[in-house]
């Protein structure tokens, strides 16, 4: 971590010579991104010309050795494991930089973080590995796959690689964007802003992008990625799966660290949605075991960026969810052996995940997530849950049978997405619904005050022991959440408050009351979410007096984005808030629909004769090839790296 610090520092001196002001970034830090960005774009570019062109020698050479060792067309191989590599630094950087905003607030720009570095090279790689894929098309038909678009000047470009650049280049955007909202807006200090969500739908598709590359390279050499002796063999489906499940779980790290914007709901949402797509998926493109083996992609990465983050990176480590548990139910669903009905197998696939899923979560919840799911939640969030599974258990199916090549005929399976998705834009759009009634206020008894220590803090620090009373008693009755928050003091602090026999409520552990910590009572019923400050520091950067702590004040209640995002400006056009949020989240729906095209297409593979042969190698290695449904392959074919 120290030697990270020092090779950064230069860049970091700059960010800390201009104090964060809860707006854009500072004009030098821009400078040299762009300077940067710009200075390696040339230098991409100028590989894929000469590449174009047959030079490139010492890139070819490359390339020719990772085609040998994966067996795959170097065209694919090179630019596609390059695609999963770039979305797992994405998320790796994101998960990090998450928790240092949790731990100490805003940073000092997009450079004044050494989170960022890891991030932005993430997204960067993405977009390169996009254009690599389109440059490093063969321009002769019969060397590249059979569903390739011919583009005027370039030749023959890969389908999934038209999926990389629109992935790529979306996530990328969002960096300079993401700036100007902030100029415009402030810092809305939350996972789920709009440009953060820009970030969030770029990786994905960059990731799942990579895998369909692969996947069409497979398919290209002759191969069937999807079936063969062992799953270790046929690695492609797990990968796909894998890298879906560390989105959704990337999705839900506000609840993973205890500090949600959001609805309880949206948690189980999430998590069913996106292990019934994710596993379904996995198990209908690989067969029996094929959720496992996703599960096993996924928790070991999931595990080590988890100790990462709380270990050497001196971070709060976040939980994460369970998964097993519906990997488990979703095998069990096909033991009988592959589903002859695959888009009915993932909706009853869905309502496993809602149901069972949904215990097995909320008793790891109990175990690990900072704020456990309660009763009150049971209501809304089984049968959500439940749709939301069967959402997702449907997509993946659809999914899977396009890139089988299986889709009944008709537009039956389009409907079908198309209800699917309705589906869980409604559920979301539902657990958005949130409220904020005026008038509750909450009385704040600190006792006790002492030196004792805090969250991530050597030494001793000013604690006190707090006593809550609320003037709404009903409020309180059944609440999904009430408890004691502290975030950005350098670490974390949650603790669930005690109803006392006289009505009042207790933490079990002394707040932090020094520092920059900022503390407060949040109280979750329903769709209300309040929130109290106990103390917050005044912010003289953005304008803001504070709220000092007291021995015993009364405090109005107010929203909880109210308080958590101090750092939004009060005098931006909140009228255009709305639309630009809308925009990002249809231009995240074309995301999708553009990648439901490239596996429909991909799927039209199947049954064609291949147009090139990539040597055996360890992706492949053992695989039979599919001469029943992919026509046969000439052992004596072969596709050399850089082949025009």
């Amino acid at each position: 971590m120290s030697l990270l610090h020092h090779a950064v520092s230069p860049i970091s001196a700059l960010a800390a010579d201009t104090p964060a002001q809860g707006g854009g970034a500072p004009l030098g830090q821009l400078a040299i991104i762009s300077i940067v960005l710009t200075t390696l774009t040339v230098l991409v570019l100028r590989l894929f010309y000469a590449y174009r062109a047959g030079g490139a020698p010492r890139f070819r050479a490359f390339t020719g050795r990772v085609e040998k060792l994966v067996g795959l067309p170097g065209w694919a191989a090179v630019p596609g494991a390059g695609a999963v590599i770039a979305a797992t630094i994405i998320i790796l950087g994101a998960t990090w930089d998450i928790g240092l905003h949790i731990d100490k607030g805003r940073d000092n720009g997009p450079l004044g973080t050494v989170a960022h570095y890891p991030l932005l090279l993430g997204l960067y790689a993405g977009f390169v590995f996009g254009i690599l894929a389109i440059g490093m098309g063969p321009r002769n038909p019969k060397r590249t796959s059979s569903v390739a678009f011919h583009v005027a000047g370039l030749g023959y470009v890969p389908a999934a690689a038209l999926l990389m650049v629109a992935g790529g280049t979306f996530g990328m955007a969002a960096f300079p964007l993401d700036d100007v909202w902030h100029r415009i807006f402030g810092q809305d200090v939350t996972l789920w802003g709009p440009t953060h969500v820009m970030i969030i739908g770029g990786t994905l598709t960059v990731g799942l992008g990579g895998v369909l590359l692969l996947i069409e390279g497979a398919r290209a050499a002759g191969r069937d990625p999807f079936r063969g002796k062992g799953l270790i063999r046929r690695p492609l489906p797990a990968l796909l799966a894998g890298v879906c499940l560390y989105l959704w779980a990337a999705t839900t790290h506000e609840f993973n660290w205890g500090v949600p914007q959001y609805r309880e709901v949206w948690q189980p949402l999430l998590l069913a949605f996106g292990s019934g797509q994710a596993f379904v998926l996995a198990r209908l493109l690989a067969g029996r075991g094929g959720a496992l083996a996703a599960f096993a992609v996924w928790a070991p990465v999931q595990l080590f960026m988890s100790l990462v983050i709380g270990g050497p990176l001196h971070v709060t480590m976040p939980a994460a969810p369970l998964f097993i548990v519906e990997a488990l139910v979703i095998e069990a669903l096909a033991l009988r052996g592959d589903p002859r009905r695959p888009t009915l197998y993932g909706a009853i696939a869905g309502v496993g995940v809602g149901t069972i899923g949904f215990a097995a979560e909320y008793g790891w919840s109990q175990l690990v997530m900072p704020l456990p799911w309660t009763p009150a939640l049971l209501s809304e969030g089984v049968p959500i849950a439940i749709l939301a599974g069967i959402a997702g258990g449907t997509l993946g199916a659809l999914m899977a049978q396009a890139l089988l090549g299986t889709l009944p005929a008709g537009r039956r399976p389009l409907w079908a997405a198309i209800a699917a998705a309705v589906l869980f834009v409604g559920l979301g759009y539902d657990a958005a619904d949130t409220n904020a009634p005026a008038g509750r206020t909450a009385t704040l008894t600190l006792s006790n005050v002492r030196l004792g220590h805090e969250p991530n803090h050597a030494g001793l620090h000013r604690i006190g022991d707090l006593s809550v009373r609320f003037s709404d008693t009903a409020l309180e009755h059944d609440a999904n959440w009430v408890y004691a928050m502290g975030w950005q003091g350098g670490g974390s602090y949650r603790n669930r408050l005690v109803q006392q026999a006289d009505g009042s409520w207790r933490t079990t552990q002394p707040v932090p009351l020094d520092g920059k910590w900022k503390t407060m009572v949040r109280v979750h019923k329903g769709r209300t979410m309040l929130s109290v400050p106990i103390r917050y520091p005044a912010d003289p950067a953005i304008g803001f007096t504070g709220f000092p702590e007291r021995g015993t004040v009364t405090r109005a209640m107010v929203g909880d984005v109210t308080i958590m995002q101090l750092e939004r400006k009060k005098d931006a056009p909140l009228w255009a808030w709305k639309p630009a949020t809308m925009l990002v989240l249809s231009l995240n729906f074309l995301m999708a629909i553009l990648m439901g095209a490239v596996c429909v297409r991909l799927g039209r593979m199947v049954g064609r004769p291949p147009t090139a042969r990539a040597p055996r190698g360890l992706i492949l290695a053992g695989t039979d090839a599919v001469t029943t449904t992919l026509g046969h392959v000439s052992r004596r074919a072969g596709v050399h790296a850089g082949t025009t």
